[in-house]
């Protein structure tokens, strides 16, 4: 089959908009989609959708919690699993498997989130990922659109006069 641009209809097409991915910052989030997954080296990994509630975007968490390989990736995976069920207000942080991989979503939980090169398809890319966890109730709502790093107009105000 032969392509001719000529012939091109997008009618079935939904135009995409800007990027929601959360760039590096401080957000207050809301856990959304947990789920249980496989990892390539045969562990598993809980994937979390962690949604900004001032509406900024959404990032997802790859927290692995069990790698046969690494006791470390394990302990570093679990510390993290930890910290946003109990940042976040989980009933029950310690047995979260007796309550189901469901109950994580709902929860509200600070993110920080920071910049993140990597190759995809033999180009260096650059994007973000969740950094770690925070107390929500220390982060005031305004956190996440003030934080996102610097804003020309912030680069541009500064104190040297000329």
């Amino acid at each position: 089959m032969s392509f001719s641009f000529n012939d091109l209809n997008l009618s079935t097409v939904e135009a995409s908009g800007v990027s929601s991915a959360l760039r590096p910052g401080r957000y207050v989030c809301l856990a959304k989609e947990a789920k249980l997954k496989d990892t390539k080296s045969g562990g598993k990994m809980v994937e979390v959708e962690l949604e900004d509630v001032g509406g900024m975007g959404s990032l997802r968490a790859f927290l692995n919690i069990h790698i046969p390989s690494s006791d470390q990736a394990t302990r570093i995976g679990r510390e993290q699993l930890k910290a946003l069920l109990t940042l976040g207000g989980h009933k029950d942080p310690n047995n979260v498997g007796k309550h189901g991989i469901g109950s994580i979503n709902g929860l509200k939980v600070g993110v920080l989130v920071v910049a993140e090169q990597y190759v995809k398809d033999g180009e260096t890319r650059n994007g973000s990922r969740v950094k770690g966890f925070l107390d929500p109730a220390t982060m005031q709502a305004t956190t996440n659109s003030s934080s996102q790093g610097s804003s020309p107009s912030r680069d541009l105000d500064d104190a040297i006069p000329f």
